[in-house]
């Protein structure tokens, strides 16, 4: 499964899951009123007002602790898709246990516990599932359209599809990169010369490298080094053709998809 962007590591990101869903949960409560949360909020004694600000701290608390834990482990984690979404889930689960907690001694035990539990998280996940999905859409929106600038002297670490390093090699002498089945096939210079390194991975997996270190998308098989590319032309069948600057002259597919975005970069 593919690996989350770097984006969803950044300590911007983690402030903005910390601030935006206790905010989120809080404004929709107040307005919606969902889920019989007036009475069971109220408890009969007018303590609504006061339990949905508790509530909204214990899910600030809860954040503050999982995000930041996070953000501290940028560098030794690489959570794939699924392992995302397992913790946002997570997050959600501690939430609700101590929501749980919290409502179950307000309430003097007059409710057994796994009751309050059921209802705690299934308020939670119906009420916080938006957004972090707008917050992970937006990110995911947001990297797709970034094109990076790398590095003078950057290395690409290229990894196979268990992310052992296979490859290493300057951003710079990099020409293109083509996607075969279950294969990634990386062009590069290497005094002056061009080679080639097969690589036991898939384009979808390295889409996040390829995007970090300035090379463009130009077909669903391909990226290519812009600082490489000689010329775009149209051939007379219609085909788009990216001319590199190497001594094969190699010639790249383009998608009609990708022209106008490429074109505007050269």
């Amino acid at each position: 499964m593919a690996k989350i962007p770097d984006i969803f590591y950044r300590f911007n990101v983690q402030m903005l899951h910390i601030l935006m869903i206790p905010f989120s949960f809080m404004v929709f409560v107040l307005v919606y009123r969902p889920f019989d949360l007036d009475d069971f909020l109220n408890m009969n004694r007018g303590l609504y007002a006061f339990n949905l600000t508790m509530i909204t701290c214990i899910i600030l608390v809860v954040l503050l602790i999982t995000r930041l834990t996070l953000y501290s482990l940028r560098g030794r984690m690489n959570l794939s898709s699924g392992w995302y979404i397992f913790w946002c889930c997570m997050e959600v689960f501690v939430i609700a246990h101590f929501m749980t907690l919290y409502m179950w001694l307000m309430l003097a035990h007059t409710m057994p516990y796994l009751e309050v539990l059921g209802h705690s998280f299934y308020c939670l996940t119906l009420i916080l599932v938006l957004p972090y999905v707008i917050i992970s859409l937006s990110l995911r929106l947001n990297n797709a359209h970034v094109i990076y600038e790398p590095k003078e002297n950057a290395k690409v670490r290229f990894c196979d599809e268990r992310g052992n390093l296979k490859l290493m090699v300057l951003a710079s002498n990099v020409l293109y990169i083509m996607a075969e089945e279950n294969y990634v096939h990386v062009f590069y210079l290497e005094k002056e010369k061009e080679r080639s390194y097969v690589l036991r991975n898939t384009m979808k997996n390295i889409e996040d490298i390829c995007n970090a270190n300035g090379f463009l998308r130009c077909h669903r098989s391909y990226y290519i080094n812009k600082s490489h590319v000689k010329s775009l032309r149209k051939e007379k069948e219609g085909y788009i053709i990216a001319e590199l600057d190497s001594r094969e002259k190699t010639h790249i597919p383009v998608s009609k998809k990708f022209y106008d975005g490429i074109s505007s970069l050269l």
